[in-house]
């Protein structure tokens, strides 16, 4: 590209440096990208040109895929290497969102305001999936700077697939859906997901509708991520001098309705092919659902999402603060050997911090360096001592605040199992998948229920074997789908009274 007359030298240099190849590791290419544009600050007087800008925007983005990726191929705790490289290209791509920002000005048409917020939110949007990859908070100002890059092109009275609109309301359906309760690949996918089919679904307004179980205020003057009304309505103050937004998702949920039926469909003609357990992906062109997740994750995803758009989850129970160690195991098939009395393996068994606790859960830390390798969705057994049973959980959401160091949201869904190996009826895979086996848990669950690997769960009837010193065998009805995560589902279950 060859630059026009009125760059500067010394950006025209910058120019050349950001349209040549980058450097093999992201690492390095952004520790230079930062010395490049150290030295055009300290020599330029006004803000970078467009042609500067669009470069700029260009390079970064590539960065953040590039380290995208391999957050996507770790577990976190992410390493502490890959961790701070993501840090620090969160922090360019938010120096240029906000160089975009910069270029907005009064006198401009509607059409250059709305390709300068495009461009910025496009670089916050990378920067949110990163962090949430991480599990990590997000920097100072990204909401600020949302809010003012959406606000700057009249938002509110903007066509519902405008793109500006869809691709502020993208991160905020985001935020709105618990993303810490997302694990990496769900998220990359949702966020490739939501497009104006969905997002051109939701209501934001400029006035608090508070009434519904779903709605959410935004203030689009501060540095907040959106709020909701169950969980904290805006202060007296916003409301009267109409400075709130008001934003609902549930037209989004109902539109996922949709998306659910067709998978649904397609599963089902897939298990009757006799193809079950092994549906092939979804393909993209077919259906406008990105790549990533198998049927089964998608319908799961969905499922979610729907939940927490059509009402925020609020918590029931307040947790009280508590510090003290307990035994943990992460994975199902971890804490089934443990039920089977399997030995041990070396590094199985971790020394984790309870937080707080509550009777439906707790939040509980990994000791500094501790390699977790969990994800949201996961099921773990703890314990605080070898003279207490092991409590079963699920791993509802994952924080990490530094390199290192993880924080997990449990909620409880057993105070004892039994390890067990279940089958259902109509499987064309002939198969027993182990599961733990959980009793009744009032007020809770009424029923005795299994925990099982995702995609066990296919019929009514099923049977399940317990080992010990005598075989147990019994035929069982599942009373319908509790839960289902990327890794697992519960399900409640009764011995079924007319065996086949």
């Amino acid at each position: 590209m060859e630059a026009p007359p009125t760059i500067s030298e010394d950006e025209r240099v910058l120019i050349a440096w950001l349209e040549a190849e980058p450097l093999e590791t992201v690492a390095d290419d952004v520790l230079a990208f930062r010395a490049q544009l150290q030295n055009v600050s300290e020599m330029r007087t006004g803000p970078l040109s467009l042609v500067g800008l669009e470069a700029a925007a260009d390079r970064v983005l590539d960065m953040g895929e590039r380290v995208r990726a391999q957050l996507l191929a770790v577990q976190l705790p992410v390493p502490a290497d890959l961790y701070e490289t993501a840090e620090r290209v969160c922090d360019v791509l938010l120096d240029v969102a906000a160089w975009f920002a910069e270029r907005i000005t009064d006198g401009q048409s509607g059409a250059e305001r709305r390709g300068f917020a495009r461009g910025g939110l496009e670089l916050i949007t990378e920067l949110y999936m990163l962090c949430g990859l991480m599990a990590a908070p997000l920097p100072a100002q990204v909401w600020r700077l949302a809010h003012r890059l959406a606000g700057a092109t009249d938002l509110l009275a903007a066509a519902p697939d405008d793109e500006v609109r869809c691709a502020y309301l993208r991160i905020v359906a985001i935020a709105a859906a618990q993303p810490e309760g997302l694990t990496g690949r769900e998220l990359a996918w949702a966020t490739q997901f939501l497009d104006a089919r969905v997002l051109s679904a939701a209501v934001i307004e400029a006035k608090p509708t508070g009434g519904s179980a779903a709605s959410w205020w935004i203030d689009p003057s501060s540095d907040l991520a959106p709020q909701a009304f169950a969980r904290r309505p805006p202060p007296d103050e916003l409301v009267r001098e109409g400075r709130v937004w008001s934003f609902n998702p549930r037209p989004m949920a109902q539109k996922l309705g949709e998306c659910l039926e067709w998978i649904t469909a397609h599963m089902t003609a897939a298990e009757l092919a006799g193809m079950a357990c092994e549906v092939e992906p979804l393909a993209a062109d077919e259906t406008g659902f990105p790549p990533g997740l198998a049927p089964l994750e998608t319908q799961a995803l969905l499922r979610r999402l729907r939940a927490h758009w059509m009402a925020t989850p609020v918590r029931e129970q307040p947790r009280r603060p508590n510090q003290y160690a307990v035994q943990v195991c992460i994975g199902l098939v971890g804490v089934w050997e443990l039920g089977q009395g399997v030995r041990v393996e070396p590094g199985r068994l971790r020394e984790w911090v309870v937080l707080n606790e509550s009777p439906g859960g707790l939040a509980i830390m990994s000791v500094t360096g501790a390699q977790a390798n969990v994800e949201a969705g996961a099921a773990l057994a703890l314990r605080r001592d070898a003279q207490q049973p092991w409590s079963v959980c699920i791993v509802r959401w994952v924080r990490s605040e530094m390199p290192g160091q993880i924080e997990l949201g449990l909620q409880l869904i057993g105070v004892a199992f039994q390890s067990v190996r279940v089958g259902f009826r109509g499987r064309a895979t002939k198969h027993l998948a182990p599961a733990l086996a959980l009793p009744v848990m009032e007020p809770v669950r009424r029923h005795p229920a299994m925990l099982a690997p995702a995609g066990t769960y296919a019929s009514r009837r099923f049977v399940f074997v317990r080992d010990g010193a005598g075989v147990y065998v019994a035929q069982a009805r599942a009373l319908g789908l509790d839960m289902q995560t990327p890794g697992v589902e519960l399900f409640q279950y009764e011995i079924d009274p007319y065996p086949i």
